[in-house]
């Protein structure tokens, strides 16, 4: 327990940014494999992803004493629909993370997801980096925290495409908290792999982002019909677009994507992979996100 302590105190940002304090996922720490520990300042969000006896929830609330935190919140992420229980403070209202100087909204209730991925750091800050004066596209946006990230890039605009209308308003949202303009974004609630003529029209791009969920139900299968993006890529980039080809799957590694692309778009080349916010806690970075970074030559 004081070596989860340590850890936790470690990973404790000192500019009041949102961070992963211990990532059990990441299979470095045995028999707690299961467990992911989040602050969101003041708030810390502990989840499980399977039942967990009382004397390791004592184990963990002891680790996160030093910790300073107004609530503390555990998702039950094993149940078929996730719960929260509040073991001190309040579920806060019109919550918030912080990253590099961005807000972004929370929501934080019995769905499954809050709103926003920390893992997806490394991607917010490539895409910062590389916007400038870039036309991008963002397929299967969320909440359009890569939007967000673009724009402070000082991109020149961004095309928003999801299916959950909801998230797209959050996505809005999140743009108004940062400031941004809102004249160089557009949320468009779009079935992907249904408008392809809707999302041409509003290109070619320069920036490409495809990070879909690995399994939507019918609508998205990550084995099934990720090369189906892939094969479009060509008709509604510039040359020299940038592609940033995101995986999040413990079963499938950056050779999957590199493969795709072989087969199916071979005037892009691969560049770089790079891995989740939190590859450092990590057994094998490849069972985490992996952001796969092409480039198309002219």
């Amino acid at each position: 327990m004081n070596n989860l302590t340590s850890v936790i105190n470690g990973n404790l940002s000192i500019d009041g940014s949102s961070i992963r304090l211990f990532h059990g996922r990441g299979k470095k720490v045995a028999g707690l494999e299961h467990v992911t520990i989040d602050f969101y300042p003041p708030t810390v969000l502990i989840t499980l992803y399977k039942e967990t006896s009382p004397d390791v929830m004592n184990t963990l609330l002891e680790s996160i004493a030093l910790v300073p935190s107004e609530n503390i919140l555990v998702q039950n992420r094993y149940l078929q629909r996730p719960s929260l229980d509040i073991l001190k403070g309040s579920i806060p209202s019109n919550a918030t993370a912080l990253e590099r100087g961005s807000k972004y909204y929370l929501k934080f209730g019995d769905t499954q997801n809050i709103g926003f991925f920390l893992d997806m750091s490394t991607g917010r800050e490539m895409l910062e980096r590389i916007s400038n004066k870039k036309k991008v596209l963002n397929l299967f946006s969320y909440t359009c925290s890569l939007s967000v990230a673009a724009l402070k890039g000082e991109a020149s605009a961004v095309v928003n495409i999801d299916m959950s209308k909801a998230a797209l308003s959050v996505g809005e949202s999140n743009h108004i908290l940062n400031n941004l303009d809102l004249r160089k974004s557009r949320f468009l609630s779009y079935d992907i792999m249904k408008s392809w003529n809707k999302i041409f029209k509003h290109g070619p791009y320069d920036i490409v982002v495809i990070d879909p969920p690995t399994n939507q139900g019918d609508s998205f299968k990550v084995e099934r019909d990720y090369y189906k993006i892939v094969k479009r890529l060509k008709e509604m980039t510039n040359d020299e677009a940038v592609i940033l080809a995101c995986l999040n799957s413990p079963y499938l590694t950056g050779q999957f994507i590199i493969d795709l692309f072989n087969e199916h778009a071979p005037e892009y080349k691969f560049q770089e992979i790079i891995y989740s916010a939190f590859n450092l806690m990590e057994e094998n970075p490849e069972e985490g996100l992996k952001i796969v970074v092409f480039k198309k030559l002219s």
